[in-house]
């Protein structure tokens, strides 16, 4: 109780406010909760910081999401050479995160972001026939691995694998749940070995589950109400702004 009263109320509010919103946008798209929570909370905290707050969140949702489907098995067996070799090159991209400045990795970070947004806007798709070769699979998960190990943004390329698979979307979020889960828990050990994640760091991501959770129960009701489309379409136009402002952030 004394490290979460140490927290400012003001900083205690505005993460409450974004894991809400990270939360409602996973309920509504089932995805969304890293990227979103991610960014805003670079606008408070330093990028390395804003990454350790956002893993235990992300762990339990994920977790969540991965064992609540019947394609396990299945998944494993199709993706089983993009995880083995996306996992150990999430530790390549922590090296460069610690070698890097924090501007770097905002910039990079924001440069993720907006190609990522912009391939959702334009409905853009890559899609690989050769997607169960070990080549392809070794080649984006070693690329997906280091890239989350640098921005903490899981999605790219790995976005590439996910539509070549051309799952349904229940076992697409499946998948993104086993990913996004063996991710995070990498960079969590990873974080905690090397001591970026302290008490208050902790204090913050175990309160930010509670608002999450209450966003994702929003999210699914606003699903009932709003057009998936029209809402990522908004999502994606969020994305590129908060994207071109952490830019412009990193320049001045």
């Amino acid at each position: 109780m004394q490290v979460i009263s140490n927290i400012d109320h003001l900083i205690l509010i505005q993460v409450i406010l974004i894991f809400l919103v990270g939360g409602a946008v996973k309920g509504l798209i089932g995805v969304g909760l890293p990227t979103v929570t991610l960014t805003l909370l670079s606008f408070i905290f330093d990028i390395k910081e804003s990454i350790s707050i956002i893993l235990l969140p992300v762990i339990i949702t994920n977790l969540y999401q991965m064992l609540n489907g019947k394609h396990l098995k299945q998944i494993i067996d199709d993706t089983k050479i993009f995880q083995i070799s996306a996992v150990p090159t999430v530790f390549l991209g922590f090296y460069f995160l610690l070698l890097l400045k924090s501007d770097t990795i905002l910039l990079i970070l924001a440069i993720v972001l907006i190609y990522n947004s912009f391939l959702g806007l334009l409905k853009y798709e890559i899609k690989f026939k050769n997607y169960k070769s070990k080549y392809y699979q070794i080649f984006i998960g070693g690329l997906t691995g280091t890239v989350t190990g640098i921005s903490g943004i899981y999605t790219m390329p790995f976005i590439f694998l996910l539509q070549s698979l051309q799952y349904p979307k229940n076992k697409a979020i499946q998948l993104m749940g086993l990913t996004f889960f063996l991710f995070a828990c990498t960079q969590f050990l990873l974080f905690i070995l090397y001591d970026l994640i302290s008490f208050k760091i902790l204090a913050l991501s175990s309160i930010a589950c509670i608002p999450i959770l209450l966003g994702v129960y929003l999210g699914t009701v606003l699903r009932r109400n709003i057009s998936e489309n029209i809402f990522k379409m908004l999502f994606n136009l969020m994305l590129v702004f908060m994207g071109i402002l952490l830019i412009i952030k990193t320049i001045f």
